[in-house]
């Protein structure tokens, strides 16, 4: 198997959300023998900058997150958006965004790309948390499986 790394992209408003989202995704990603890099890898003491850039060096794929918060946050958008299409457009990166809460995430460069969960319906409108995160982890494997 090739080396899939995932690369977490979320606003620390969101933190409930990445939690639950890894849940469904462990068993997913051990599957493929991939890993999944977020901020909460960052050891004390080590660079954020420095951390963060060589994540996104080595992810292959970028789950992102996306509410108001974090189409809000200069870093999410401006440093780690920004560097992931900049490797997508030379090949070396697929965005995966993720509609987590209501937001004009239609008026981004999301609004080309097929986000998660069906239809783009927010997180926060899912009747069923689990069939909807089962979905999404689903959806990963796929891209996963395209990559191997």
């Amino acid at each position: 198997m090739s080396n899939l790394n995932v690369f977490l992209s979320y606003c620390h408003e969101d933190e409930q959300f990445k939690l639950k989202l890894m849940k469904y995704l462990k068993p997913v990603l051990k599957g493929f023998g991939a890993s999944l890099w977020h901020d909460g890898n960052i050891l004390t003491g080590q660079s954020l900058d420095d951390s963060i850039k060589e994540a996104l060096e080595e992810s292959t794929i970028f789950i992102c997150l996306i509410s108001s918060d974090y189409l809000a946050s200069d870093y999410c958008i401006d440093k780690e958006l920004e560097y992931a299409l900049k490797k997508k457009k030379i090949g070396k990166a697929n965005i995966f965004p993720v509609i987590l809460r209501k937001c004009n995430w239609n008026h981004t460069i999301f609004s080309d790309l097929k986000c998660q969960q069906k239809d783009a319906k927010p997180v926060i409108k899912w009747e069923d948390e689990d069939d909807d995160y089962t979905e999404i982890s689903d959806e990963l494997a796929k891209v996963l499986k395209s990559l191997t």
